[in-house]
């Protein structure tokens, strides 16, 4: 850490500015440099003779102006040079993303590795380890007996990860089967070549098959594969935006819409929403007077707000996107966690929508397997998107979740996993008592609405110092975030840690300060 404290005498304006300001004059007079840690928010605050909010607020400001990054559980940095990305402006609210890049939360948003020991099948006995430190967790390389690849298996320690939405697939060793047996069943050659963009036909079909449990056309000439949900969603984005097209989201959305706005130049507005999701009357009066190109939703246990659009307003909804023939890329990633929601909105604006899912939260992110269930008239188009990005999506891949479709291993985790996040649930509802959560009963994330006095940036700095993670709802804003944050529960094998977690944020909203702080 850098002890460096800036001097504010000489400046004029709100104490968070010139603190903002003067960590870009120490930049330029080589007083800080790109990597240096800044000081402590508390550190800052006590040598300053300010609160801890104050410098809070001026580190945010610093982030905005491209001139530092905080990293959640390591402290905030002087950022590198980098070549600034063309700012987004949001309508009524101008953004400048600058230096900031949200970390991806959904869909394939969540690219921590995956922890795993000895208990979950993975690793056979007879091992030798060596440490290595891995940043915010121990990891040891470990070399199977017959190989001297290392491979690195996660140790329970480390920060509790409540930020990543990537559950954990159960413990159990029917996919090393699986490999061992595309591995035998012929010439491995046939899956590592080059391939079209299309796919292989027997690979269309069981993606098919999957977009038709979720009540979509099961024809293969509707269904391309893609490297995950998060690419098919960039391909998607590519394929029907230009620079400057107007494209709408919920108030609160995936974090990368953000980043793929900022870097493919279009421009991103919120809609307003209530307990199901979009507001009918606003989309519609949005599209009289803005002219959207596209809207991408996520009206199944939508990300962070756990809200499920009910049929009647799937209804509403498509009766807009087709009066004002508006584009819909509807992301279902969540989709299977709860199958009692009604079919996906793709269903009621079928000629209008490109609906995107995968195996990243039922199987596991590390496959980098999604699909693209398009009308036949867009499939060229969108191919075209696939071969630009990536040329094909690899065919290992592509046939191991293939069989694990058509054997019924993808349904039977999805029926596991709903189980699993209802068990995990209750360990943190029965601490939470009391407090303003949203939740669904079969799904890994809950929405934490925070009382007034508390500030959310501040609650996750100091939930990171006690050594766990979150999502604050800046992550997710398009527009000015609610007082709130997210807290995913998928990612920690151990229920033990958990319950540890939840119990340390319980504490920190029971003990907080914040109501005696004071922004300068």
């Amino acid at each position: 850490m850098t002890m460096w404290i800036p001097d504010l005498s000489s400046g004029t304006g709100p104490v968070y500015r010139r603190i903002a300001h003067a960590i870009g004059d120490a930049v330029e007079k080589g007083q800080l440099q790109a990597g240096d840690r800044l000081p402590t928010h508390r550190d800052l605050a006590y040598h300053l003779g300010v609160t801890v909010g104050t410098v809070t607020r001026a580190y945010r400001e610093a982030e905005r102006l491209g001139l530092a990054i905080g990293e959640v559980g390591r402290g905030t940095y002087v950022s590198a040079p980098l070549d600034m990305s063309p700012p987004l402006l949001l309508p009524g609210h101008p953004v400048s993303y600058g230096k900031e890049q949200p970390r991806a939360e959904n869909d394939d948003d969540d690219a921590d590795l995956p922890r795993q020991n000895a208990s979950n099948g993975f690793v056979s006995s007879g091992v030798t380890s060596t440490p290595v430190n891995f940043g915010t967790a121990d990891v040891s390389f470990t070399k199977s007996r017959d190989s001297d690849q290392p491979y690195p298996v996660l140790v329970e320690d480390g920060p509790i990860n409540f930020r990543m939405n990537c559950p954990l697939p159960p413990q159990e060793t029917h996919i090393n089967q699986v490999l061992i047996d595309i591995a035998q069943s012929g010439p491995i050659e046939n899956l590592i070549t080059y391939k079209t963009e299309y796919g292989m036909p027997h690979h269309r079909q069981a993606l098919a098959k999957m977009a038709g449990r979720f009540g979509l056309d099961d024809n293969p000439d509707r269904v391309l594969p893609t490297a995950g949900v998060q690419h098919a969603m960039t391909v998607a984005l590519m394929t029907f935006t230009r620079p400057g097209d107007l494209v709408l989201c919920e108030e609160m959305t995936y974090p990368n819409l953000r980043s793929l706005a900022a870097m493919m130049q279009f421009r991103l507005r919120g809609v307003a929403m209530d307990e199901e999701g979009i507001l009918p009357d606003v989309l519609d009066n949005l599209c009289r007077t803005q002219s959207p190109r596209v809207i991408y939703l996520m009206p199944t246990l939508h990300n962070p707000l756990c809200s499920t659009m009910s049929h009647e307003r799937r209804i509403a909804i498509a009766e807009v996107l087709r009066k004002h023939n508006l584009m819909l890329i509807e992301d279902g990633i969540y989709g299977f966690l709860d199958p009692d929601a009604p079919p996906p909105l793709s269903c009621f604006v079928p000629e209008r929508a490109i609906y995107l899912n995968g195996i990243s939260k039922s199987v596991g992110g590390g496959l980098r397997i999604g699909f693209i269930h398009a009308p036949i008239q867009y499939i060229a188009k969108l191919a075209s998107g696939i071969r630009t990005t990536c040329w094909m999506t690899p065919g290992i891949n592509l046939e191991l979740v293939t069989r694990l479709i058509n054997d019924g291993t993808i349904e039977r985790y999805e029926t596991w996993h709903r189980e699993e996040a209802s068990r995990r649930l209750g360990i943190i509802l029965g601490s939470l008592k009391g407090y303003d959560v949203r939740f669904h009963p079969t799904n890994y994330h809950i929405w934490l609405a925070l009382p007034d006095h508390i500030e959310t940036s501040e609650l996750v700095m100091n939930a990171a110092n006690s050594g766990v993670m979150l999502t604050a709802a800046q992550q997710f804003a398009v527009g000015i975030p609610p007082r709130g944050l997210r807290l995913s529960f998928g990612a920690e094998r151990s229920t033990e840690r958990i319950h540890h977690g939840v119990n340390i944020i319980l504490r920190l909203l029971q003990t907080s300060e914040f109501s005696d702080a004071h922004v300068m």
